[in-house]
């Protein structure tokens, strides 16, 4: 068995918006059910084995195979991730105590 770590990208931050796991071995056998956090999801699998994984997020549905090797983070994409990069987002910010927009400021998405 090893600990792998599968990461999806276009989800959402912490529990929300994030995306329900299915994972099969080669003979169709479900192997685990459950939801990712943060994106991520880690799982003890056999090394050297192929495996099925649905994913559903948001009416989006990745449906692919995966073979454990010897790496140890495994990396899909959902759709939408591939319009977030090049899109403008506008949003409203409010003070947390007087509920006030914020007019100006810096923030900080990702680190550089």
């Amino acid at each position: 068995m090893k600990e792998i770590k599968l990461k999806f990208l276009g989800l959402g931050y912490n529990e929300f918006y994030q995306a329900n796991i299915v994972i099969y071995d080669s003979s169709d056998n479900l192997i685990y059910e459950g939801i990712t956090y943060n994106g991520e999801l880690e799982i003890c699998l056999d090394a050297n084995e192929a495996y099925k994984i649905n994913a559903y997020s948001l009416n989006e549905i990745i449906n692919t195979y995966f073979y454990v090797s010897n790496l140890d983070n495994y990396i899909f994409i959902f759709d939408r991730a591939k319009f977030i990069k090049n899109q403008k987002i506008i949003f409203l910010l409010t003070d947390y105590y007087y509920n006030l927009p914020i007019e100006k400021g810096e923030l900080y998405l990702w680190q550089k």
